[in-house]
């Protein structure tokens, strides 16, 4: 891989996990009394807006049975990655669910090498170990003090597998789709299948709350776009650590809208995220003949 697509991968997974963590951000401020069901419809029926809007313009938006075919089990992966998170939530302290779904970069490498054959090299695997490091000291405060419900961190773990697994998935499918109509397709199929659930649990929701929830949408698709786009044109073992850098913008979110000050843990483990993100993105340097010629 040249390094400049390297790079541009690299940077399009960090545009995404900081769309992504915007998009976190905004439902925390907005949809708090709304059900779950209905928050993941509306999140999915706005985003179905955008990428049918994108496809349109870019004459695709008519995708072929091949394509929603594939598409089936990577919204089904994301769709269980989210009950499953939630359903953590639940059980357990938020600082330990964040911090076990920040395995899915070991899941990635794992996953990747046995589905699609990306290669495992022991920078991949120092980087993604580094990086949970920095989330485990970010998070060293609470994870020492709260016990949490085995079966709690057995959902979070299954989350971060269900995560991982919906992003080989997409990694594997961008060699026969465009990015325009798997986004538009996995959007219509997560909006179709929360819908039952979404009418059951149904509840009046606030017009003001509504346009938040376009706001929503539109992030969930540029998301998705970079994310995508990354996983097109690089290895999951590239791209796995930049998953640990929403923490970094979670504290950024919360000092500028809920008066969050950070921990020097919090800021120590954002520097080795940084620098595990940084070690992995830097391309590996040419070994010289002498190096490869026997004693």
């Amino acid at each position: 891989m040249q390094p400049s697509m390297r790079l541009q991968a690299a940077g399009a997974a960090f545009l995404a996990v900081f769309l992504f963590s915007g998009l976190d951000a905004l439902v925390k401020a907005t949809t708090f009394g709304t059900p779950l069901a209905m928050v993941v419809f509306l999140r999915y029926a706005a985003g179905l807006i955008f990428s049918v809007g994108s496809a349109a313009a870019q004459g695709q938006l008519r995708p072929k049975r091949s394509t929603v075919r594939r598409a089936v089990g990577r919204s089904l992966a994301g769709l269980s990655c989210a009950v499953l998170f939630f359903g953590a939530l639940k059980l357990l302290p938020l600082a330990q669910t964040v911090a076990l779904t920040f395995t899915s970069p070991f899941f990635m490498v794992l996953i990747s090498a046995a589905m699609i054959g990306d290669p495992v090299t022991r920078r991949s695997l120092f980087a993604a170990a580094f990086g949970f490091f920095g989330v485990v000291i970010m998070l060293a405060e609470k994870l020492s003090s709260e016990a949490g419900s085995p079966l709690g961190f057995a959902m979070a773990l299954a989350s971060a597998v269900a995560y991982a697994l919906s992003m080989i998935m997409s990694r594997r499918d961008t060699a026969h789709d465009s990015v325009p109509q798997m986004i538009l397709v996995q959007n219509l199929i997560n909006a179709a299948v929360a819908l039952p659930f979404a009418v059951y649990w149904y509840q009046p929701v606030p017009s003001e709350t509504l346009v938040m929830f376009l706001a929503i949408g539109a992030l969930g698709t540029g998301g998705n776009y970079a994310i995508t786009w990354a996983y097109k044109h690089a290895p999951a073992t590239l791209l796995g650590p930049f998953e640990f850098t929403a923490l970094i913008w979670a504290v950024t979110f919360g000092m500028l809208f809920f008066a969050e000050i950070p921990s020097l843990h919090t800021l120590v483990g954002a520097a080795i995220i940084i620098g595990a993100c940084l070690a992995v993105v830097q391309p590996a340097a040419p070994r010289r003949a002498s190096d490869n010629a026997r004693p």
